[in-house]
């Protein structure tokens, strides 16, 4: 049955159609007959108690640029809607969350919100690990100058990592001749007043790091790994890193399936899993990459499995 599908996203302009897992989502739901719109930024608002937003219904077109024909811009009521995918990136900041509020409306409405506004709320992406303590590395949440200090001492080499950052930004690798720590420290919680994660380092990151994705509770082994370039610690693809196909051990598949059947309970759809060796560094909700990847090395199709099993 066909549905109507809002984006809500960061620019369409922007994208880069040919590994942005966005535009794979929008192409795959075109293909399967359902209606796709694209919300406008910064034109979402309550009026009357309902969600409303500029919308403009969009046709993908592959061989042509730009890559969508556009119609009329149109206000909407969000409850119009069978499916809202809310695929703004990171920084999570107050705008951010003032949207999953709107979003909350949604839910008396009959509208499914992917994911959802609760999830997104209320388990930030470097701290839902913490669900996990036999499967991550070493792990504090802190604002203080003295644990940090202290947790470098025990590992010698650790990760420091922004609360609500993506694509590597922001991320330090400190070593034991690293003489930069109250510096970075002073930065990154703005002279204490901000909480960051230590993490200890992972040999095995050298291996690589993988990107393992979940769609409705179900892992996939077809996965990537990234692996960091020579100037640079972080394997992410936005930082420089590289990428090559990768499958699934039944070691590294049995962890994954752990944190997918909690993703599952908690209205998770759609999730990415970041994995070192078998350590799990990040579970990534808000908006998950790598299928444009993952499709071209295993020659399946992610974004369709993706409406499939929404069907």
């Amino acid at each position: 049955m066909n549905k109507k599908v809002l984006f809500i996203m960061d620019p369409i302009e922007n994208i880069d159609i040919s590994k942005d897992t966005t535009f794979q989502l929008m192409h795959s739901a075109q293909k399967a007959g359902h209606e796709i719109y694209y919300l406008i930024p910064n034109t979402l608002s309550i009026k009357s108690l309902e969600p409303i937003g500029k919308a403009v219904k969009i046709y993908i077109k592959l061989d042509e640029l730009p890559f969508f024909n556009d119609a009329e811009v149109k206000e909407h009521k969000l409850s119009s809607f069978d499916y809202v995918l809310m695929r703004k990136d990171p920084p999570v900041n107050n705008d951010y969350i003032y949207i999953t509020y709107i979003l909350d409306i949604l839910k008396e409405k009959n509208v499914r919100v992917l994911n959802s506004s609760y999830a997104l709320r209320n388990y930030n992406e470097k701290l839902l690990t913490l669900f996990f303590k036999d499967d991550i590395p070493d792990t504090i949440l802190t604002k203080n100058r003295d644990d940090i200090a202290l947790f470098k001492k025990k590992y010698k080499k650790i990760i420091l990592k922004p609360l609500n950052l993506m694509g590597g930004r922001s991320i330090y690798f400190l070593d034991k001749q690293d003489k930069n720590l109250n510096v970075i420290f002073e930065d990154m919680t703005n002279m204490g007043k901000n909480y960051i994660l230590a993490q200890e380092y992972i040999e095995d990151v050298k291996e690589g790091d993988k990107r393992v994705i979940v769609i409705n509770g179900k892992v996939f082994r077809e996965a990537v790994i990234r692996t960091s370039n020579k100037k640079d610690h972080r394997a992410n693809i936005a930082a420089g890193g590289s990428i090559e196909k990768y499958y699934l051990k039944d070691s590294e598949f049995e962890v994954c399936q752990k944190i997918s059947n909690f993703l599952k309970k908690e209205d998770i759809f759609f999730a990415g899993i970041d994995m070192i060796g078998h350590k799990i560094t990040e579970i990534n909700i808000t908006s998950p990459t790598c299928i444009a990847e993952i499709n071209r090395f295993h020659g399946i199709n992610l974004a369709n499995i993706f409406w499939d099993e929404l069907e």
